[in-house]
């Protein structure tokens, strides 16, 4: 039962340490729901789990009548979970020859495995054409989200990826053509992996626990 006891203590204070570690290793400002001319400020970051969000950036344009869609008419919620990332939304909607295109930039940091883009709240008619087109430069990196005569995708995902740094645009636009476009929802989402740090002081209090067992074991014998 002493035996026991002393196990359970050890596993105990290993993930202790571990948690302790990736909590250590995440700044203390939570990512909120709110408008994205928050996001905007000047030296703004904030936080989802282990990835750290700053650099914020925005622009918008509008042609044939449309209302480009202001920064403070677009509402951030953040998304936590095994995919973290946030969710955007905004009235986008355009009539007959008619365009809107609203860039939305932002760089992620942490362990990032994978990223996801899709969209909700979409439609067209007679010729309108909804995308939104995601990019980094380094590393080069493209995803695409559509609703136009050719089809519709409302997700795209590259996986595999093993990055602790990434900053990305999204263009999203908007044509009505001979009809109308409108779109109320772009989701962004990560992937993550554990930090190295809690990685590695997990592994060596395992590596410790497996020692004292042993230890314990020659001296009963």
């Amino acid at each position: 039962m002493k035996e026991m006891k002393r196990v359970l203590l050890v596993a105990g204070l290993v993930l202790g340490l571990s948690s302790l570690a990736e909590a250590s290793a995440v700044p203390a400002a939570a990512c909120s729901m709110t408008t994205l001319s928050t996001y905007l400020t000047s030296g703004f970051s904030c936080t989802i789990g282990n990835l750290t969000f700053s650099d914020f950036t925005y622009s918008s344009a509008a042609f044939g009548g449309a209302t480009a869609v202001p920064a403070d008419g677009i509402t951030v919620t953040p998304l936590s979970g095994p995919e973290a990332g946030f969710q955007f939304e905004a009235p986008w909607s355009v009539s007959q020859a008619q365009g809107e295109d609203s860039a939305i930039g932002y760089t992620v940091t942490g362990s990032i495995s994978d990223l996801v883009l899709s969209m909700a709240g979409f439609g067209v008619t007679n010729g309108g054409n909804v995308s939104i087109g995601e990019t980094s430069d380094t590393p080069p990196l493209s995803l695409l989200v559509f609703d136009n005569l050719s089809g519709t995708q409302t997700t795209d995902t590259i996986t595999g990826l093993s990055l602790t740094s990434l900053t990305l645009v999204k263009d999203i636009a908007l044509v009505g053509n001979n009809g109308v476009a409108t779109l109320s929802i772009v989701d962004n989402k990560f992937s993550t992996t554990p930090e190295p740090a809690s990685i590695l002081l997990f592994g060596a209090g395992l590596v410790g626990m497996a020692g004292y067992l042993r230890r314990r074991r020659l001296s009963r014998s």
